[in-house]
């Protein structure tokens, strides 16, 4: 077991990792569907103007709220922390799509092509574990997209406070759309 400050480092590094942690429980995956039907940027998506619903929301008014005494260089370190953790997500994203649909549903349609009848008798055998079997396959890749999302919405926040600071971006690397 290890200590929490090599975890998270002691003092500046320490504060930028609770500074990092108070940041992304401002986005909990578990309420962006509910979030999509209330919250002003998710009504926002419809028209030209994207971001000023997106500036109401009340997520990003919380992260306002915690960065508005953020000297640049700890910001900047935020900043990059975000980013390094939306590139992860794209990873993970990426992984779990191509392991639980492309390898499930290339395995499926190669036992289809070759014993047809026998899959339609199995699956008829065993509908309930089979449903379920697809249910489970759907739901990852679902919830690690909506993790990305939201990994992709705090960039979007910290971007907003970037510009309203007027600072410019603190590496090409926060610069890059992949």
């Amino acid at each position: 077991m290890t200590d929490s400050s090599e975890e998270t480092g002691s003092g500046q590094q320490g504060d930028l990792w609770r500074l990092w942690d108070d940041l992304r429980q401002l986005f909990p995956v578990w309420s962006l569907i509910p979030s999509s039907f209330v919250t002003p940027g998710a009504w926002g998506y419809v028209g030209v103007d994207f971001l000023s619903g997106f500036r109401r929301n009340p997520s990003t008014i919380r992260t306002f709220a915690l960065l508005e005494g953020v000297d640049e260089p700890t910001f900047d370190a935020l900043s990059a922390l975000a980013n390094l953790n939306a590139r992860r997500q794209d990873q993970m994203l990426r992984a779990v799509v191509l392991a639980y649909l492309t390898v499930p549903l290339s395995i499926l349609a190669l036992v289809a092509e070759l014993n047809g009848d026998g899959l339609m008798a199995y699956i008829r055998e065993h509908t309930e574990g089979v449903v379920s079997f697809g249910v489970g396959a759907a739901l990852a890749p679902i919830g690690y997209l909506m993790s990305h999302w939201r990994s992709r919405q705090i960039i979007g926040v910290l971007d907003l406070i970037r510009i309203e600071r007027g600072q410019a971006p603190y590496t090409a690397l926060e610069l890059r759309e992949e």
